[in-house]
């Protein structure tokens, strides 16, 4: 048993380190002496699930608990892998048997929270999103006030500040609640990234927008961004769907006017990567895009990376990024656009609350709030879904965008909008 030790030590060390083929390598290599470790298959597939081989993680994981049952931790990451692999209904019943054993298991609430808001079932999916502050690494730091947390309660003439968690995009959907909290009478103070603070006053009801790291003025209450949906008690018909709900400075619309003047021809947006974590299979390969290219008259392309991938495409691409310095900026740009093409980043949700339209390339196991199903969603009506068939089937997943994107450009003939609005 001391050589297996040694094996698992050394591969979980290359884990460690992000070298996940070499640790991959290393633990199949070490199956023989390892075979009867329920840490073995454990630690195998937590670097399958990080190479996104998830049907083989999967297999793995049930490996880990055929020998220990007990493992809560496995069982939940098992409920992941077959959340990625679309089997929701699998998903939810290895999460509800590690609850009916472990009630306060939270990582068990948090993706049995995901699945039921995956599947439309927001009423418990809000309820269960509440564990998110007790998951070990959760992606934003629970923020200690003393003032209490807002529950729903009457809340006219106080004075609330609304904390961002998580992401951009996640901040971007979730700020459509804040006039809705000012529609109840309550003076609403916003504290949100710097990125997005411009871009944010432009909400309506009044919304005072301060960025991370400022002096906040005296408050009664407090509440999580990402925690209005469920006090407002949404579903999936009652999403608040007006669009547009923000837009960007006039300063912001001058300057890229003159940047990017309306010329003839269709001017396409071009999103394609977002951040690995906690998703890497959302970005798609650049040279999976190659189908994009492939001759569209009149079409012309633009980076909306705030970096210089746009320099590896395999087609001709503008690209600004130098001159993006904040989601002022990418709103203006977009608002040069006729059409924006993007994965589930933060530029999609951008588009689609600037009331741009917007094509999303989702990968097979989305995110839960674009549904399990659908080329719509509630979210933005201005959006349209586009998704993989399969696991990673970006190719066939871009040339079915492609081909949608020439008929899009032949049913508006020669009058693009862009010319048309400038």
């Amino acid at each position: 048993m001391r050589c297996c030790d040694e094996c698992l030590a050394a591969a979980m060390s290359l884990h460690d380190a992000g070298r996940f083929p070499e640790a991959l390598s290393l633990y199949d290599q070490a199956r023989a002496l390892c075979a009867d470790s329920p840490a073995y298959w454990n630690n195998r597939a937590n670097t399958l699930l990080e190479l996104n081989r998830l049907g083989e993680a999967a297999e793995s994981y049930r490996a880990a608990l055929a020998l220990c049952p007990s493992l809560t931790d496995t069982r939940v990451a098992l409920a992941t892998c077959l959340q990625g692999l679309g089997r929701i209904d699998e998903a939810l019943v290895e999460c509800d048997t590690v609850l009916s054993v472990h009630p306060e298991h939270a990582e068990a609430h948090w993706n049995r929270g995901l699945l039921q808001l995956l599947s439309g079932n927001y009423e418990q999916g809000w309820r269960e999103y509440e564990w998110r502050w007790k998951k070990r690494r959760f992606t934003s730091p629970r923020r200690q006030f003393d003032v209490p947390q807002w529950g729903g309660e009457p809340i006219a003439g106080r004075r609330i500040l609304i904390h961002a968690e998580q992401g951009f995009g996640d901040t971007i959907q979730f700020s459509r609640y804040l006039p809705q909290v000012s529609a109840r009478g309550a003076e609403v103070i916003f504290e949100c990234h710097p990125q997005l603070v411009n871009l944010m006053r432009s909400l309506s009801g009044g919304i005072h927008v301060v960025p991370f790291g400022r002096a906040l003025p005296r408050f009664d209450l407090q509440c999580p961004l990402l925690s209005l949906p469920g006090i407002f008690g949404t579903t999936l018909a009652t999403i608040p769907s007006q669009i547009p709900y923000l837009s960007e400075p006039v300063g912001s619309r001058q300057f890229w006017g003159s940047i990017l003047p309306a010329t003839p021809g269709f001017k396409v947006g071009l999103c394609w990567k977002g951040k690995q974590y906690p998703d890497p299979g959302r970005s798609c390969p650049t040279g999976d895009l190659a189908a994009l290219g492939d001759g569209i008259p009149g079409t012309e392309f633009f980076s909306l990376q705030m970096d210089e991938e746009h320099a590896r495409l395999p087609f001709p691409c503008n690209g600004f990024a130098p001159l993006l310095l904040d989601f002022c900026d990418t709103a203006a740009l977009i608002g040069r656009l006729d059409l924006v093409i993007s994965i589930d980043t933060a530029v999609a949700h951008l588009a689609g609350a600037l009331g741009s339209e917007t094509w999303v390339m989702l990968p097979y196991s989305p995110d839960w709030r674009w549904g399990r199903q659908g080329d719509t969603t509630p979210w933005y009506p201005n959006m349209r879904l586009f998704r993989q068939k399969e696991i990673n089937g970006w190719v066939s997943l871009v040339e079915k965008v492609a081909s949608e994107l020439t008929r899009w450009c032949a049913a508006r003939g020669r009058a693009p909008y862009s010319a048309i609005k400038a």
